[in-house]
């Protein structure tokens, strides 16, 4: 049989898969508390955030349409620098995919609440164990109910900042707040962009479906540009709003969304936004399984992992043994009892990861300079604009994070070089093999 993953995802499923990995209910607790300490400015910091990400989607999706392989930037990583680092990547995402355990504990804390019967590490892992079986049954079903979900947050969101806007509710907006531009510094942006943009992180995760996308080099680009987009409008309305209605110490809390629907219509909001976490956490952990089980496959057909991780479904096609060993890495990190810790060291990755795409683009228009490039993102060819840019803005931040959270660096850091080293040492036996 065949071993080939179907080509089925059109732009909508694709658009809801990028969506849904970049936003979550741990990013809305950090909209709430961003907000709380810088006040109105900080859609400035967005804005750049958002300029830098785009960069990185229009990356992603030049190299994409040259290469579109299951194995997303690990197979760019392995044209442009070798298979040894190339499978660093891989690690990488699946060290970061393990801090998704927070995101379940945290979801099974509010399901307790409405059913205490049920611990929350239960409810933790049905939940997880639930977007296993999703994503096992195939991308049409999974994509069906991410689309689901994701119409659910969209609209929810925006009619929530339209009516505190409006003043439809127990609490209206306070104006005045939002007059507030005082924070305004240029220092104060800067810093504050390193925070900003870990509201977009993610979502190039879907460029491992490319081999799964129709017309991959056209569908990609633009429902990677759409979601960001549509992300950072959902964020320009809400977070504001909450801004207006709650306190500071309300922003600065767990759950700051959840008192902003509290607030906004009592009881009634508290459940509303019980659903949207649990939609948005669908999104997040099942799409993030969804795009790390395909990096993990396309390593595997590349022969760094054992062949059990390339075989796929019988009859759905699907990545299984990915899929469980994702599943299984983030249920016994909730059992351990799922360490905060592992959301800073996933953030380090998450850098190392667009400073490697821009570094890849940068040699593949070298290296392919022939090849054809369905979709191309812009610049002077052997110059790359997006790139040069890219690096630059990447070391800053890194620099910058080094100097304002130095644990993040000296947790994270180690974590990534060990993966490094282990991923150079696998590739040099294989190649010694071959």
């Amino acid at each position: 049989m065949e071993n080939k993953l179907k080509k089925v995802l059109g732009f909508w499923p694709v658009f809801g898969a990028c969506f849904g990995i970049a936003i979550s209910g741990s990013t809305l607790m950090m909209l709430g508390n961003v907000f709380g300490f810088a006040g109105m400015s900080f859609i400035v910091s967005q804005v750049a955030a958002l300029i830098v990400m785009i960069l990185v989607i229009l990356a992603f999706s030049e190299l994409s349409s040259i290469l579109p392989e299951a194995g997303g930037i690990e197979a760019y990583t392995r044209e442009a620098i070798g298979i040894g680092v190339a499978a660093c990547v891989t690690l990488w995402y699946f060290v970061a995919t393990i801090s998704l355990a927070v995101n379940a504990v945290v979801d099974g804390s509010m399901l307790n609440m409405f059913v205490p019967s049920i611990p929350p590490l239960v409810w933790g892992i049905i939940l997880v164990t639930f977007y296993l079986v999703l994503n096992l049954l195939g991308t049409k079903v999974f994509g069906f109910g991410l689309g689901f979900f994701i119409i659910i947050v969209i609209v929810s969101y925006i009619t929530m900042s339209i009516l505190a806007y409006t003043g439809v509710g127990k609490v209206a907006v306070d104006f005045s707040r939002l007059a507030d531009w005082s924070g305004l510094k240029f220092g104060n942006v800067i810093a504050i962009a390193m925070v900003a943009i870990w509201f977009f992180v993610g979502i190039e995760m879907a460029t491992p479906l490319a081999e799964e996308i129709k017309k991959p080099e056209k569908t990609l680009p633009r429902a990677m540009i759409a979601a960001i987009v549509l992300i950072f409008v959902i964020q320009l309305l809400l977070g504001p709003a909450m801004f207006g209605i709650l306190d500071g110490e309300e922003l600065a809390s767990y759950t700051p969304h959840v008192s902003f629907a509290t607030a906004l219509f009592g009881n009634f909001g508290l459940y509303w936004v019980l659903v949207l976490q649990i939609a948005l956490e669908f999104t997040t952990i099942g799409g993030v399984m969804f795009g790390i089980s395909r990096l993990i496959y396309g390593l595997a057909r590349d022969g760094m992992l054992p062949k059990v991780f390339s075989w796929l479904h019988p009859k759905y096609k699907t990545p299984w043994a990915p899929l469980f060993l994702i599943y299984v890495a983030v249920v016994a990190a909730m059992i351990i009892g799922a360490p905060f810790i592992l959301i800073s060291i996933a953030s380090m990755i998450f850098f190392l990861i667009y400073l490697l795409v821009f570094i890849d683009l940068w040699i593949l228009r070298k290296k392919m300079a022939d090849v054809k490039r369905p979709f191309y993102a812009g610049g002077p060819f052997k110059a790359p604009v997006i790139s040069i840019l890219g690096i630059i803005f990447i070391i800053g931040v890194l620099i910058g994070n080094a100097m304002e959270d130095p644990k993040i660096i000296s947790i994270g850091l180690p974590v990534a070089a060990v993966c490094l080293i282990f991923s150079v040492i696998i590739g040099a036996i294989r190649k010694k093999k071959i």
